[in-house]
This record gives C-alpha cells, structure tokens and sequence, in this order.
C-alpha cells in the first residue's frame, strides 16, 4: 500500500509538471519552435528560461562578441536551445561560488531531476570541459544516488568529482561505463546489468528501482547520452529523467521506441 501511494502520489506530480510544460511549449513553438529545428516538443521548461527566441538570439550574439569563450557553449546552443540562458549567463555567473543545496528537491520515493546545465554547477570542469557539456553520467547516477538515499551531498558536481578522481572519466569521452557499476557500488550503491528487454526492465521499474541507460544517436543524442529511467506509468510508458533537456524529461516514453537506442543499462537499489 505505501508503494502504491507513492507510485500515485508521483504520477500527480508528473501530470502536474507536464500540464505546464505543455502550457509552456504551446508559446514556445509558435514563436520559434520550428525555426531553431526542435524535434517533438511537447514538454516545456519550468524555472529555465533558455528555450526562447529572444535568449537564443542574445546568446548567438554574446558568442559572436566573444570568440574567447569555450567552444562547448557554441556546442551546446547549436545541438539544444534549452541551454540558452546558460550560454548566456556565462560572463557572469562561470567562476562564481555557487550554492549547490538539493534538498528541496529530495522526496522520499522519488527520484530527482537534475540538469547538466543547472548553473549551481554546469559552469565546473568535468575533465576538460564544462560539467554542462559532458556530464551526463554523473548527473545521471547524481540523481539516482540521492534520490535512492536521499543523502543531500550527492550533487551532480560531488559525483562528477568522485568520477573523476577515481579514474572514471575519459578524455575525448566523458564518463566510463563502469561508472555505473563499479563506480555505482564504491558509492553504496547495488548495480546490475541488465538485458535490453522491456519485461526485464518495466520489473525493475515497478520494484522502484531506476534504470540508467546509455543512449546511442536518436532522440536524446547524436553520440552517446546517459539517461534515468525512473518510473513506468500504468499504460505501460516510462518516464525519463534527461539531465540534457526538460523537454524530454517531461514527456513519457514508450519502452519499445527507446529501447532499440539503448546501448546498455544498469538497474540500481540499495
């Protein structure tokens, strides 16, 4: 019974958070949806101001002004609008000592989402560049980890740090896989394997124990992206917690679309 509330009490949640993505987007695709090329949006963005005309417009402009800065952030406007704010904010906010607090967003049976590109830590170095550019992997098991301990220590910078200093980083390629094994279990963490199947996985999913997985090119990547699989819905779709994009995280997913994307994944509990 306690499982179930739960269980009910996050699909309110969700249905809340995306009944205003969808508010959210409606402005967004008649203003500039089609002319930066989004794919799909059907979600939107609370609290991140980027997706916008006018803020990719200003950020395009800050980069032409100053060719100096990473060329990640050029990346990273081009591949996702939703950054644009981030881009933007760089003159003032990188090397900033920000505060990192997540505890408002731990709740008990949930996991949170977490964005690469939040700027309490995007602006940090994750190997050679920008947490916000290649930090999908700890973000990603960042937000399982807190989330299945609720321990508030367990930000996206924490984990990037541990990664990094245990050898779990990889120039050119971000984060090891063994991340989410090896790296997974020093944390205090159970990590398994598991095949690509969606019985194997909607399993898993229901005995609550989220599910990352490492994407190949298709909707969430062009390359190789960590993703959370962090709940599945009573008709059977998942919900997805993309550290890249709030897009995505507020959509549901069919288990049968993504799972051909899928190059691994683990299973993760206590």
């Amino acid at each position: 019974m306690y499982q179930e509330v739960q269980y009910m009490e996050q699909r309110m949640y969700r249905r809340t958070a995306r009944r205003r993505g969808i508010l959210l987007a409606v402005a967004f695709i008649l203003t500039c949806a089609f002319s930066l090329g989004l794919k799909g949006a059907d979600g939107g963005i609370a609290g991140f101001a980027g997706s916008n005309a006018r803020t990719v417009h200003q950020a395009k402009k800050v980069l032409r002004e100053h060719p100096e800065y990473p060329a990640e952030l050029t990346d990273m406007l081009k591949s996702n609008p939703e950054t644009a704010q981030f881009v933007l904010d760089y003159g003032t906010e990188a090397g900033k000592d920000h505060d990192t607090d997540i505890s408002g967003e731990l709740k008990s049976g949930q996991i949170p989402l977490f964005i690469q590109w939040d700027e309490r830590w995007g602006y940090e170095t994750y190997g050679n560049k920008m947490l916000a550019a290649d930090g999908c992997g700890p973000t990603s098991l960042s937000m399982v980890l807190a989330g299945l301990t609720q321990d508030t220590k367990w930000t996206p910078l924490k984990v990037a740090q541990f990664a990094e200093n245990n050898g779990y980083y990889v120039d050119g390629s971000g984060s090891s896989w063994d991340l989410m094994k090896s790296g997974a279990e020093q944390l205090g963490l159970h990590s398994r394997e598991l095949s690509k199947d969606a019985s194997v996985i909607s399993k898993e999913l229901q005995e609550g124990h989220p599910v990352i997985c490492i994407m190949g090119p298709g909707d969430f990547t062009t390359g190789g992206h960590f993703i959370v699989l962090t709940a599945i819905n009573g008709n059977g779709t998942v919900i997805v917690n993309d550290s890249n994009s709030v897009i995505n995280s507020n959509k549901e997913w069919d288990l049968d679309d993504i799972i051909p994307q899928m190059k691994n994944l683990w299973a993760f509990s206590r």
